[in-house]
């Protein structure tokens, strides 16, 4: 009799336990905050190709590295999409590097071809062709130095000079070229070529020059810092702690190192002069989420 009592018992136990299962279910357990004092991920970010981002972490699918974690607090607010961010991992693996904007006198080569031409013991010139786009550094007695394949291993000084009737320069251009010529007067007369000394001077001898043409000092910013698109070109602005700024920027004339800036940029801005085509692929991406 008693054990029947027991199991009855426990029976009406078993059964009032599976009640209260069914009808007062135990909470699930929600993921636990961060602890206090520390930041919350945002997402993980590959450090060498910083578009590549993930919500878990894992590996770059292009070199392999381990994603880091991009904390709150690292990224900027993106409501002005000229504005992008990199965290200190990603700038130190691509080597993000900036500098200042100032004044530079703005130097640049141009290379030009041409010939020897009326060459006699009283006078020589060096008639090459200039193109349209070179006229902003050249000007009226620009001085420069010819050199000669038949006259190896000496340069000729030679000066921008009208030659009797004829100006420095041709004023019509020519329209398939967009080419026109210009008139050096050879200030060594004549061009002798070796083993003629003075028994024959040559004419029509093709000859070559690197003009060095510089501004005066300007406002301007190096080329790395320029990523051009069709007319226009942009610079990131680099405003510390990882926070990047698109400038569109007007250009004047574009040396071999510097070029000159006309608007979009002010002196004492600091742009980014190595990276800022990763940090463009970033801002690209971000747009498009």
């Amino acid at each position: 009799m008693k054990t029947k009592l027991l199991l009855v018992i426990l029976l009406l136990a078993a059964g009032g336990g599976i009640w209260l299962y069914k009808n007062h279910p135990a909470k699930a357990s929600s993921p636990a905050a961060p602890a206090k004092g520390e930041r919350k991920i945002l997402y993980y970010q590959s450090a060498m190709h910083p578009w590549i981002k993930s919500d878990k972490p894992g590996k770059c699918p292009i070199c392999g590295m381990d994603l880091v974690p991009v904390y709150e607090g690292d990224a900027m607010a993106m409501s002005d999409t000229n504005l992008v961010s990199l965290n200190k991992t990603s700038i130190s693996a691509v080597n993000v590097q900036s500098e200042i904007v100032a004044k530079h006198a703005v130097t640049r080569t141009i290379r030009v071809l041409g010939t020897i031409e009326k060459n006699s013991s009283s006078s020589t010139w060096f008639v090459f062709d200039v193109y349209d786009r070179d006229l902003p550094w050249l000007k009226s007695d620009q001085k420069m130095e010819v050199t000669l394949s038949s006259v190896p291993g000496k340069n000729y000084p030679a000066q921008l000079q009208s030659h009797g009737t004829q100006t420095f320069a041709d004023r019509n251009f020519d329209e398939a070229s967009g080419s026109t010529k210009f008139r050096a007067r050879i200030l060594e007369t004549p061009v002798e070529v070796p083993g003629f000394a003075g028994k024959a001077y040559f004419s029509g001898l093709q000859a070559a020059s690197q003009i060095r043409a510089a501004t005066p000092e300007v406002l301007a910013v190096p080329r790395s810092a320029l990523i051009l698109r069709g007319d226009d070109a942009l610079a990131y602005l680099d405003h510390g702690d990882g926070h990047y700024e698109s400038r569109v920027v007007k250009l004047g004339r574009i040396g071999d190192e510097y070029a000159e800036v006309l608007d979009g940029l002010d002196e004492g801005d600091k742009v980014v002069t190595h990276g800022n085509l990763l940090i463009d692929a970033e801002a690209q991406l971000t747009k498009g989420e």
